[in-house]
């Protein structure tokens, strides 16, 4: 299905939750454990050499790791039904959530990073199924494989001298720049706030929250 239209406010969510992603993600990887956040890939591939290697610490802990990020996806799923973005659904409930777990692995990083870690994977799970789909798209704020899949693909359209759709690409893009820009301001920032670099996101996930409360107050009934 083409992009019909791609409101701007779509376009600044998109960004603004990558943004949060590449912080979450940077910070994960300097204090807890050096271990990613946003995605599992790797820390899949670190329980399978775990495996091989019997360290069953390990086993047990990256099993933790993995499936507080499924269980915060199983929250998206049971709060909104459905990973189509639709406005009027309630998505403020899911970022106050991803809001609140930040704090709760700001407030256990320091003397207990595993649970710090744990939490912060819970967030990002609940982030990343808020929205799975948008008009055809895939979109995904927490990790960048598929943006740049989806990206490559649209180059190698044009190469073909085919068309491509410029919005479906600018959505990518800004999801690209926001996860990097992400980690820059939690790579700039560490060194000043360290372990308190957490409540960058934190704020920024409760600001969002607030913002589409408002949009949803609005629909639901001021409109009527």
């Amino acid at each position: 299905m083409p992009f019909q239209k791609l409101p701007l406010w779509i376009q600044l969510g998109a960004f603004m939750l990558a943004l949060n992603a590449g912080m979450i993600n940077v910070i994960g990887l300097i204090t807890l454990l050096h271990q990613s956040v946003s995605h599992m890939t790797g820390n899949a591939s670190m329980l399978a050499m775990s495996i091989i290697h019997g360290d069953l610490s390990n086993i047990i802990f990256l099993t933790l790791v993995i499936l507080s990020y499924v269980l915060g996806s199983s929250y998206s799923g049971f709060i909104l039904g459905n990973s189509h973005f639709q406005l009027g659904r309630r998505y403020g409930l899911p970022l106050s959530l991803v809001a609140l777990f930040i704090l709760f692995s700001w407030f256990f990083s320091a003397d207990y990073p595993r649970y710090g870690l744990l939490w912060a994977c819970a967030a990002m799970g609940i982030q990343n199924a808020m929205v799975s789909h948008y008009q055809g798209a895939i979109i995904r704020t927490t990790h960048l494989s598929g943006v740049l899949t989806d990206l490559g693909l649209a180059l190698g359209y044009l190469f073909r001298g085919l068309s491509v759709e410029r919005k479906r690409v600018i959505l990518h893009l800004l999801i690209l720049v926001g996860f990097i820009l992400g980690g820059v301001i939690a790579t700039w920032a560490y060194p000043y706030l360290k372990l308190h670099t957490f409540l960058i996101p934190a704020l920024l996930s409760f600001g969002l929250s607030c913002m589409y409360w408002l949009i949803y107050f609005r629909i639901h009934y001021l409109s009527k």
